[in-house]
């Protein structure tokens, strides 16, 4: 964009260019392909990082190896899913090139393992790379784009810098640069994705000593290069015993494990692997038939006949139906399903006070106790265990000490005993993946303090998303997209986890139909 006054004007910016953004605009471009405005839209892109449309989970700071959490079927919906699979088969040698070139040992098992599949197709049931949907979605959003320029039906400029506060003026918003220099725009999304990862030890990123790495945030400035410095590192190491340590069992630490162990040079130095997390549990593959036939959530379907509820008394029974499948060792892998379609089908007996207080609080915690993750991961930590290599532990992170010998050792809070304790086994490398902080932390990225401090976006009791309207406003014309809207009712349904695509893509759509009636009825 060309600052020549230090202030630009633009009717809409994006604060943010992952998925939300892009799946947001192409929306949008689909409906003046339909019916044009009768004035040309100027859009701004704003992204602090110098790639846009697929932010972190499906851009270059994740690499080119790194799998979905779920299958592709249940990673995309239609009719998005077979748009995305026909631009597969087009495009697959030099994808596979690419993953085959970035990966490792895991990664060429993936290959092999599924090379019939992959040779016929057959994509659906694959847990494939991720990279493999953001170079899609990058290849698409730039192609609507141009073809919308040329058209004349747009004009867009993109800016590579950080939005550091927002101020509302009359009608129009002003956006404040960390350059120095300002915007004004009409309408601002603000699509800046998942809340920050909280800072476990010290305020650094990465922190190295002769005896410990500390990763704070494995995808900055990409896993790559993470990766590179931790082999350096183990380089340095050649006697020593080496332990790693995981601090978060979600999708996060899943990755970083499999992603340890498909470096072969990585896997070979380190002793022992070891998962830290509350419940001391991983996400589950692997489903149970005949255990899944047998299973009832009983507490759930004894609240069928009750014609008003609260969201307390779904999520008691919830807990509850859980805990019986606990006791009969049946994972989440095998259980999802049925319980999520039995509380499911209570939430329409709650009122829009009560539904709200579920998306609030309940859901997300009911969603822990139900992770499930590919067969690729399960299989790591399998494979670990035979090995004897691999420990996990229930606990929370309190500290890393660093003992007399100047080796390091985890202190952690125990779940089941309630005590302090500190770990039997030396560590000397540590990954952060630990999840977001929330709306109420002190470091939360200054552009949401601001706007938090200015009211012009409120948190819910989610602490994790913003109270917003039915065309997703904070405050006019100041709309969220993305995960910063969890815990608000659309059409009717509660929404607590917007990191999922199906979910990005509806709402994407309702903001997407929003703007293009604001343009089509301005004068």
């Amino acid at each position: 964009m060309d600052f020549e006054n230090k202030t630009n004007h633009t009717d809409i910016t994006f604060i943010g260019s992952g998925i939300s953004s892009s799946f947001t605009i192409l929306h949008f471009l689909d409906r003046l392909k339909t019916k044009s405005i009768h004035k040309k839209i100027s859009i701004t892109i704003i992204d602090k990082y110098p790639e846009f449309y697929t932010g972190i989970p499906y851009g270059v700071r994740s690499g080119f190896s790194v799998l979905l959490i779920t299958s592709l079927k249940n990673f995309l919906p239609e009719p998005e899913l077979g748009k995305f699979i026909k631009w597969l088969n087009i495009n697959k040698e030099w994808l596979l090139e690419e993953f085959r070139s970035d990966g490792g040992i895991l990664s060429a098992e993936w290959l092999s393992k599924h090379a019939d599949k992959l040779k016929n197709n057959e994509w659906e049931d694959l847990f494939i790379p991720r990279r493999f949907f953001g170079c899609y979605i990058d290849q698409k959003t730039k192609k609507y784009i141009e073809e919308a320029e040329e058209k004349g039906s747009i004009v867009v400029d993109y800016v590579n810098t950080e939005v550091i506060d927002i101020d509302k003026t009359d009608t129009m918003y002003s956006l404040s640069l960390n350059n120095d220099h300002k915007l004004i725009s009409k309408k601002v999304i603000l699509s800046v994705g998942s809340l920050p990862t909280v800072h476990l030890w010290k305020k650094e990123d990465f922190i190295t000593d002769d005896n410990l790495i500390f990763v704070n945030n494995p995808y900055k400035p990409c896993l790559k290069e993470v990766l590179a410095k931790l082999d350096t590192f183990l380089e340095d190491q050649p006697e020593k015993e080496v332990n790693a340590l995981i601090v978060g069992a979600n999708a996060s630490g899943l990755e970083m494990l499999y992603k340890l162990n498909d470096h072969g040079n990585i896997k070979s130095k380190i002793n022992k692997f070891t998962l830290l997390s509350t419940q001391g549990l991983s996400p589950d593959s692997i489903v149970d038939e005949e255990g899944k036939k047998k299973y009832l959530p009983k507490n759930l379907l004894s609240l069928a006949d009750h014609q008003s509820l609260t969201a307390k008394q779904i999520a008691d029974a919830t807990y509850k139906d859980l805990d019986l499948a606990d006791e009969i060792h049946l994972g989440a892998a095998s259980t999802v399903d049925i319980i999520s379609k039995a509380f499911g089908s209570l939430l329409k007996k709650l009122d829009q006070g009560e539904l709200k207080k579920f998306a609030c609080l309940y859901g997300n915690d009911i969603g822990r106790r139900q992770r499930c993750a590919g067969y690729h991961y399960s299989k790591t930590i399998e494979a670990l265990k035979e090995e004897n290599r691999f420990d996990h532990i229930a606990g929370r992170f309190i500290d890393i000490k660093k003992n007399s010998d100047d080796m390091y050792s985890l202190e952690y809070l125990d779940t089941r005993s309630g005590t302090n304790r500190i770990s039997k086994d030396s560590v000397q490398i540590v990954f952060n993946c630990i999840g977001s902080t929330n709306l109420t932390a002190s470091d939360i990225p200054q552009l949401l303090k601001n706007t938090i401090e200015k009211k012009l976006c409120i948190p819910n009791e989610s602490k994790i998303g913003f109270d917003v309207n039915e065309s997703l406003e904070a405050s006019d014309n100041l709309h969220i997209v993305g995960p910063l809207l969890a815990g608000n009712i659309f059409e009717g349904k509660a929404v607590w986890h917007v990191e999922h695509c199906g979910r990005i893509i509806w709402l994407s759509n309702v903001l997407s139909d929003k703007i293009y009636d604001f343009f089509s009825q301005s004068k």
